[in-house]
């Protein structure tokens, strides 16, 4: 991902949506730990602490994480026990389930999910492809 959005610094748009698996018993505490952490600004920073350590995440994992990225702490505490956090990972969920997600990571560009091998060059022709249609359309 971050070899794409170096590539297309102008073309590249990244929305990041939530799919917790069930199976996981962290993946929505992570979602949330992620969505708190948004809240004051540091969304990527927490996503990519929680996949340093994907298979080591515990409640303190997620406050030790907040402190290092300089999160106000009660802040944080009160922003994953908002249900306002539950509801923006619930919306995400649906629009996922709505949209043939089934695993994670799935990737969509233009607006259709991405098929075929995951790598940069596979990524980056479907992109390419994307630009050249918009580019015709203008």
């Amino acid at each position: 991902m971050a070899q794409l959005v170096e590539a297309f610094p102008d073309d590249l748009q990244v929305l990041y949506k939530h799919y917790p698996l069930n199976f996981h018993k962290n993946a929505m505490p992570a979602a949330k730990a992620s969505v708190a952490a948004g809240k004051q600004g540091k969304f990527w920073e927490m996503h990519d602490k929680i996949m340093e350590k994907y298979n080591a995440l515990s409640d303190q994992y997620y406050l030790d994480s907040a402190a290092e990225l300089g999160l106000d702490i009660e802040q944080f505490k009160a922003d994953m026990a908002d249900p306002s956090t539950q509801a923006m990972v619930n919306e995400d969920m649906q629009l996922a389930g709505r949209s043939g997600v089934r695993g994670t990571p799935t990737f969509f560009i233009g607006g259709k999910k991405a098929s075929g091998p995951r790598s940069f060059e596979a990524y980056k022709a479907i992109i390419e492809e994307e630009i050249a249609k918009k580019k015709g359309k203008s």
